[in-house]
């Protein structure tokens, strides 16, 4: 009796340790723990890798180039099952990408598109495309300024692919319309305590504007700061954001913020794990994955909360 009992006891445990040798493994690689759309995207992270059964192990790139790359080689001789990665410095991409194939381990970057010459069968992107997002803000503030103003633009990080893009698509827009011009852009690298800085030095130096684009939701929060500060009201201007956050909501239903583009973290999130699911699986996948923007009004945005 006793016999059989350590015989089935053995077994128990045989089977639960494949089952946990089963267990996928992702490692994550943030840019920055601290930033709020990141937040949500670390989150969708873990809560789809764990309706997978799957678990991750996160690291903090804290902007830091050099430090995201070593992150991803301690992820590799981890011996992961797959990595996914918002970058900090797109120059790392490539050696990444070499990295994870050479060790045979799927990669997903998400939310920031490194746009390789040629994706490899093992790596994959999920995010927006850029330019609906830059263009369906500055559109949204042309037409409630009926197509004329004076516009100021805050920049994200310079360095960075999608700050790019969507000051490109501002000035796209603004473009197109004879009687609205471009007057001031400064690189507030997606903070809002510098967009607040910069939106009281124009005040203060009497620049005129009426529109302000930012390239994301934290510095358009920090505009209507720094308006608050130097004792203007933000609902006299018209100030747009993107991504869509819970705080930049909050403060549309304030009516101090006009306009915003959601960028989906959910979406990206879910998408980038669900890819690299199928990638340790050895199914095949496309190498570009695209999760719509979506423009928030004060009229729509209980859709969005």
């Amino acid at each position: 009796m006793k016999s059989t009992l350590k015989m089935i006891l053995a077994a128990g445990l045989f089977i639960g340790s494949l089952a946990q040798a089963a267990t996928p493994l992702i490692g994550v690689g943030m840019a920055k723990y601290d930033d709020n759309f990141q937040v949500l995207l670390r989150n969708g992270v873990q809560s789809q890798a764990s309706s997978h059964g799957a678990d991750v192990f996160m690291e903090d790139g804290q902007d830091n180039g050099v430090l995201q790359l070593r992150q991803v080689r301690n992820f590799i001789a981890s011996k992961v099952d797959a990595i996914i990665v918002t970058v900090v410095d797109m120059q790392t991409a490539p050696e990444m990408t070499r990295l994870a194939n050479e060790a045979g381990i799927p990669l997903v970057f998400i939310n920031r598109n490194p746009e390789p010459a040629q994706w490899t069968p093992n790596t994959a992107f999920v995010g927006s495309d850029e330019i609906e997002s830059g263009t369906l803000q500055m559109e949204e503030l042309a037409r409630r300024a009926n197509y004329k103003g004076k516009v100021v633009v805050l920049v994200g990080d310079p360095g960075n692919k999608a700050s790019k893009i969507r000051t490109e698509d501002v000035e796209n827009v603004v473009a197109k319309y004879p009687e609205m011009k471009i007057i001031q852009k400064k690189i507030a690298h997606w903070q809002r305590s510098e967009a607040a800085q910069y939106v009281m030095e124009w005040v203060k130096q009497g620049v005129e504007f009426d529109i302000i684009a930012a390239n994301n939701d934290e510095m358009a929060i920090g505009a209507v700061m720094g308006l608050e500060k130097v004792g203007k009201n933000p609902k006299d201007y018209l100030i747009g954001g993107i991504d869509g956050t819970p705080d930049a909501l909050a403060l549309m239903g304030e009516g101090k913020l006009t306009v915003s583009v959601l960028q989906s973290a959910a979406g990206q999130a879910s998408g980038a794990v669900d890819v690299a699911m199928r990638l340790i699986r050895r199914e095949p996948v496309q190498a570009l994955n695209w999760v719509p923007f979506k423009l928030i009004t004060p009229e729509n945005r209980y859709e969005f909360q």
